[in-house]
């Protein structure tokens, strides 16, 4: 390799990895846009879901608050088929959120790998609480350690009927 076919090469990997920081940046916005949400606030708006217990509020990531959905890349049997369940969780999140705006109260924050989630208590325009709706349709259970058995009843009766998981 030549000196100046080095020179290019390298000057072509320093402007695509310029340009990649740059994007990234846009993409993100300036840090003082939006200051991170703390506890007890507000968060609403029109909901983007990710799994079944999560979606996304433009840029502020948030988990449902008090139950848990299978997770991307999960599976177990079902009627001896290998069956992920995690598409259709975030089916069922998408179906109780209904095209609604969607508000929720941030309980506390973390990091998620690189980004930060906000787990939040959120119902609906309407009054529904989601978390309720994704336990009552058996899409999520009550994750007892974080709701202290808030959702029990809810995910007892989802079983009793055989309705999701």
């Amino acid at each position: 390799m030549t000196r100046s076919s080095f020179l290019a090469s390298f000057l072509a990997s320093f402007l695509a990895l310029l340009a990649g920081i740059l994007l990234i940046s846009a993409w993100r916005g300036p840090a003082h846009a939006q200051s991170a949400p703390k506890k007890g606030e507000l968060l609403s708006g029109s909901a983007t879901v990710v799994e079944g217990d999560t979606f996304d509020f433009r840029v502020n990531r948030v988990r449902v608050w008090g139950i848990f959905s299978p997770e991307q890349r999960a599976w177990c049997w079902r009627n001896g088929q290998r069956w992920e369940p995690a598409g259709e969780a975030a089916k069922a999140l998408r179906e109780c959120l209904k095209g609604d705006a969607v508000t929720c109260r941030v309980q506390r924050s973390e990091r998620r790998w690189f980004r930060k989630r906000y787990v939040s208590e959120c119902w609906t325009d309407d009054g529904r609480d989601v978390g309720a709706c994704m336990v009552r349709a058996g899409w999520a259970t009550d994750y007892s350690c974080y709701s202290g058995g808030h959702y029990r009843d809810l995910e007892a009766e989802a079983k009793h009927g055989g309705l999701g998981l």
